[in-house]
């Protein structure tokens, strides 16, 4: 029985996650911020699965406490998969150092963190996979959400350098490039449906994505093109555009 980590279970791509890898088996080991969400999910998810499983209490932004946790996992898990993250207000992000701090620590610095002490590990033992959920918004910096998206952009850079150092020491590293998914998080945005998931579809696709070890994933797949193109934007004009 395979064993596999999720960081973040409790947000509600998480949830869905963690129950994609109990269909299929997987021993569990579970992490949130939220101890009776945690327990929620652990009791339904034994109960319909009849799987091992374990909940840690982990705020990614506590840097002290990342080596204790790993190191406290017994087995290593052999698949990791990183959902934490936190979008609020940007205007609030920009004016309130502390909304800053929190939106850099969460959606970067706090997750390589832990990809470093983790990837290590793997690395030792020439064995492992690693899933980390990136955005769109991290392919250009765009007036409407720069601070978070220059979080993303940071993380799939550094996960584009760890996948090369790694690939030939027998460590897959991937990338989720998600866009927009009805989630607590992307509440009260104006999410076009055509280009917005559920939840649980992301789920199922980041899960096959890890387990088929690919390496650059864009969920909805027009995403690709989407931002092929903005990339492509002159930036005299991009730094005139309306914000989108």
């Amino acid at each position: 029985m395979k064993n596999a980590l999720v960081i973040g279970a409790t947000s509600d791509i998480g949830i869905h996650i963690a129950e994609t890898l109990a269909k299929q088996g997987f021993s569990l080991y579970l992490t949130g911020r939220d101890k009776q969400k945690l327990n929620d999910i652990k009791s339904s998810l034994q109960t319909k699965y009849q799987i091992s499983l374990k909940t840690y209490e982990l705020d990614v932004t506590d840097f002290s406490s990342h080596s204790k946790f790993y190191d406290s996992l017994n087995p290593k898990p052999e698949i990791v998969f990183f959902l934490a993250g936190y979008y609020q207000n940007q205007t609030e992000a920009r004016e309130n150092q502390s909304e800053l701090l929190t939106t850099i620590q969460t959606n970067y610095s706090g997750i390589v963190s832990l990809i470093n002490i983790i990837s290590l590990d793997m690395e030792k033992k020439q064995n492992g996979t690693i899933v980390a959920v990136s955005s769109v918004a991290g392919e250009r910096g765009r007036q409407m959400n720069y601070i978070y998206g220059s979080a993303k952009a940071g993380l799939t850079t550094y996960l584009s350098g760890l996948r090369s150092l790694l690939f030939k020491k027998g460590v897959h590293v991937c990338t989720i490039q998600l866009g927009p998914v009805y989630t607590k998080m992307s509440f009260g945005h104006n999410l076009m449906p055509w280009l917005t998931l559920q939840p649980e579809t992301a789920a199922n696709l980041i899960v096959k994505a890890g387990l088929n070890k690919k390496d650059i994933v864009y969920i909805r797949w027009p995403w690709r093109f989407i931002m092929g193109m903005i990339r492509m934007i002159p930036e005299w004009i991009f730094k005139r555009l309306p914000p989108f």
